[in-house]
């Protein structure tokens, strides 16, 4: 799934502005030794391009949130 590195920031900072004791569940995720190295890059290349600090939960979030609002009800 493609990333948009507006909506990952964004994501971020409302992550950032949220009392983080507000997150009631928690789920893992299991990721192949490739997935993960990708990961890696694109926060890398994320920081690089836009000065900012991004965290792997925002970009999974901002993952989820594309997906469902394009498949969700």
């Amino acid at each position: 799934m493609p990333m948009k590195g507006a909506s990952v920031a964004a994501t971020d900072s409302r992550m950032q502005r949220q009392d983080r004791d507000a997150y009631t569940h928690t789920l893992s995720l299991r990721l192949t030794g490739e997935q993960y190295r990708r990961l890696r890059r694109f926060v890398s290349g994320h920081e690089e391009r836009t000065d900012r600090r991004i965290t792997h939960q925002a970009v999974f979030e901002a993952a989820l949130g594309e997906y469902l609002d394009g498949h969700g009800p």
